[in-house]
């Protein structure tokens, strides 16, 4: 399975990703493209290459099963994936009756009557989908079993490193026991040219083993980061935590999940059975006596290890719990210093910081405290043990012929390492207390609902029309109060709708529900005959154009937050629909133009100009919904008239406009009016006649204080 043509190769593997109509591949596409993009880089360096491996990688994130490739096609198994010499990949559909194979390709559908020598075949079987939902636990070990290869590598590095470590042992027993009585300087010097050689080797697989677990460590970071924000990235809106700082301070602390997995999986095959090793070779030199004072340490130091785990592990959740306390309060503040400095708050801001400090402070030195004590105790019983396994052996060694001066000096060495470990619990607690709080608060992410809840795969339908129907909807922020009910609410293609209702009556949620942002808890939002619940969220960003009332530039320059999400559009059109917007005279003020940086939040806009900034965006992106909430309510009159002719002039007919708004200069754009209150929607009709019906005196007296 080689190429030697880098172009056919591409053209297979976007065919193969991309546009591929078998079932096995358009049904089970991933859901992030991040894996193929790394697999599509490596292309190039596997020109006149096996590609085996490579399609094995490629057709496991399509959810195949990880089956052999095989030199024969087998009509049961299909369909079969296949490669043929010169030709590339073909998928086998099927044998027709005159004895031919369907097939598709790059190339679109053929029919093959044989394959030339050469020719590898693989069967298309997909994998089992589990319904249940995926918890941050199941991703991080994925993630790490992804990497046992070279865990496994550092593995046998570390055993190799106790055995080298081993060497020096005997090397002193057998200097003690036979150069010196014997002044033979010959063996002397090959066993310390052999010995040499082991230190250096072992030096050797030590910096190999440091590089091994960088590299997995790097490629667990990757993965873990990206899913992580991916999965953040999902979360339906309505779900999203609203302390901001807090969960940007809990989503970065799985780096302390994967240290932990790293550290206590080396631990526990490498670190700890090696302890029980040199117990047993203190036995096997010192016989049993020596062995059970080497036992009795070594459980005494695992007790003494233990001793402060619980209230390690406690303070380590307060400190962490107030880190992340902290880094939300500085966000907090960051966002609303003019607030801060207005109202006089900094200092009733800095109490509560200096507090927080505190208690983070007082946690982090009981922490080291306790950690310092275990240590010092796993110090004093390695001295100890030591003094004990001298004595004892030099006793034996003078009245008995049981244990040799080598074997004595052998077992000192071997003492030291095997209590080495145990000194390693303490840092180890601490680090399963970080990983334990982490995983919790990253767990509580993976809770979240997301934009396609409980759908196993997602639709990606034509939609030939928009229209918009909404059944028996109820919407809750709390369990207490129904913030917004709708018994029934159509649109249909091409309509413009205004919104209106006073305050708290749900405006701008219902807007949030229609664009898919939010769901009802109660009801069905349809979009042509489709529940939205189904539709692709990406699908739903193209075919709506969504306008909050408070609008948020992400850090980057003009051009990419104008160009947020769509492709191919040229400076041209950027400046065309800056010019109807007024937006032009903005960028002709920055220092760069399109290109001038703007920093997170865009404070370096006022209200307004962000507002032209989102609606010129809004305009490029041209799609068959204009949802706007508020569209002016930054603007001055004459910017706002401005604003209101280039919306007349860009909303075809075709198009729908669903509008929320205060101000009765933009009804002009519509020609249906919904008015909404608490209990629902309480008039739906044609601009006119609703206009004319809030002019009627029963209907001003009943809704005298509500506002349209």
């Amino acid at each position: 399975m080689i190429y030697t043509d880098i172009n056919k190769f591409l053209n297979d593997f976007i065919w193969l990703t991309k546009n591929c109509t078998i079932e096995n591949f358009s049904k089970n596409r991933p859901a992030s493209d991040y894996k193929l993009d790394i697999l599509k880089e490596k292309i190039p360096e596997l020109v006149e290459k096996n590609v085996t491996g490579f399609y094995n990688s490629v057709l496991k994130e399509f959810s195949q099963e990880n089956l052999f490739w095989q030199d024969n096609i087998e009509v049961e198994k299909l369909p079969m994936i296949v490669f043929i010499p010169n030709k590339g990949i073909s998928i086998i559909i099927e044998k027709t009756a005159d004895d031919k194979f369907k097939a598709e390709s790059v190339d679109g559908l053929e029919y093959i009557s044989d394959f030339p020598e050469g020719t590898k075949f693989r069967s298309l079987k997909t994998k089992r989908r589990d319904l249940s939902k995926t918890t941050a636990i199941q991703m991080f070990v994925k993630i790490a079993k992804e990497q046992k290869r070279f865990i496994l590598y550092a593995f046998f590095a570390s055993f190799s490193i106790n055995i080298f470590a081993l060497a020096t042992s005997f090397y002193s027993m057998q200097v003690y026991d036979r150069v010196i009585p014997t002044n033979s300087i010959s063996t002397l010097i090959s066993l310390t040219i052999g010995v040499s050689i082991a230190v250096f080797l072992e030096l050797i697989v030590k910096i190999s083993r440091s590089s091994l677990l960088d590299y997995a460590a790097k490629n667990m970071d990757i993965g873990y980061s990206h899913n992580i924000f991916n999965r953040f990235l999902k979360v339906r809106c309505d779900q999203l935590p609203k302390s901001i700082g807090t969960v940007s301070s809990k989503l970065q602390s799985y780096a302390s999940i994967r240290g932990f997995i790293s550290s206590v999986t080396l631990y526990v095959f490498i670190d700890f059975p090696f302890a029980l090793l040199f117990v047993s070779m203190i036995v096997l030199l010192g016989g049993w006596q020596m062995g059970i004072v080497a036992i009795c340490f070594l459980i005494v130091s695992i007790i003494s290890g233990i001793l402060f785990k619980d209230k390690i592990v406690a303070l380590t959740k307060s400190s962490t719990n107030a880190s992340h306390k902290k880094l939300g309060m500085l966000v907090e503040t960051v966002e609303n210093a003019e607030s801060v400095k207005a109202n006089g708050l900094s200092g009733k801001l800095l109490n509560n910081w200096n507090n927080l400090t505190l208690d983070n402070i007082e946690d982090d030195i009981k922490i080291k405290h306790y950690s310092e004590i275990s240590s010092y105790i796993a110090a004093f019983l390695q001295q100890f043990s030591y003094l004990s396994l001298i004595f004892l052996g030099a006793y034996l060694v003078s009245t008995s012929t049981n244990i040799t001066t080598g074997s004595l000096i052998a077992i000192s060495i071997l003492s030291g390492r095997m209590l080495s470990p145990i000194a390693m619990l303490p840092n180890l607690f601490v680090q399963f207390g970080k990983a334990k709080f982490a995983l919790q608060d990253i767990e509580v992410v993976f809770e979240l609902e997301l934009d396609n809840e409980n759908i196993d795969k997602v639709l990606h339908p034509h939609l030939d029309t928009v229209d918009i129907l909404l059944k028996d909807i109820k919407f809750s922020y709390t369990e207490e109060i129904i913030n917004l009910k709708i018994h029934n609410l159509e649109i249909k293609e091409g309509e413009k709708v205004a919104i209106l209702g006073g305050i708290g009556s749900g405006k701008s949620t219902l807007l949030k529900i229609l664009a898919g942002l939010y769901k009802a808890q109660e009801g069905q939002i349809l979009l042509n005959g489709i529940q939205m619940q189904y539709i692709s969220r990406h699908l739903l960003s193209k075919e709506i154009s969504y306008l909050p009332q408070s609008t948020k530039l992400l850090s980057g320059t003009l051009r990419e937050n104008l160009l947020m999400g769509m492709v191919g559009i040229s400076d041209e059109i950027i400046l065309e629909k800056a010019k109807e917007t007024g937006l032009i005279n903005i960028i002709n003020n920055l220092p760069q133009g399109l290109d001038s940086i703007i920093p997170e939040g865009g404070d370096n806009f006022s209200g307004g100009q962000k507002q032209i900034i989102a609606l010129t965006k809004t305009i490029i992106q041209n799609s068959k919904i204009w949802m706007l909430d508020e569209p002016t309510a930054n603007l001055d009159d004459n910017t706002e008239r401005n604003i209101l002719a280039m919306l007349k002039e860009n909303i075809k007919q075709e198009q729908t406009l669903i509008l929320v708004t205060h101000k009765p200069l933009l009804l002009n754009l519509v020609d249906r009016i919904i008015i909404l209150n608490q209990n629902g929607i309480v008039m739906d009709d044609t601009k006119e006649k609703v206009l004319e019906k809030i002019k009627q005196p029963q209907i001003t007296t009943r809704k005298e204080n509500e506002k349209y």
